[in-house]
């Protein structure tokens, strides 16, 4: 399908949860309306291109390494991971 790519982003621009995305170097890629609008007091838009490291404690820091080290260490584990936050209306992917 030709236009896959426009299909795929109009459907994740239209979640009212928060998606975020970041490449193997932690670097924030992607963020639809929600996150954009959920993170304004931080930046909002002018988080992408920005580590995603630079907005977390260190706790948070360790896990998202060791998420990002798994995705990175094998194609095989290239699957869409999400999960909820206690708490929070959030699901991460």
């Amino acid at each position: 399908m030709e236009n896959a790519l426009e299909y795929f982003k109009s459907l994740v621009d239209q979640d009212r949860c928060d998606v975020v995305l970041c490449n193997l170097e932690h670097e924030i890629i992607y963020m639809n309306p929600a996150a954009i609008k959920d993170y304004v007091k931080w930046g909002g838009a002018d988080l992408i291109g920005r580590s995603l490291l630079a907005c977390h404690n260190d706790k948070s820091k360790e896990m998202i390494k060791r998420v990002v080290d798994w995705f990175a260490a094998d194609k095989d584990h290239n699957i869409v991971h999400t999960f909820s936050m206690k708490n929070s209306r959030k699901i991460s992917i």
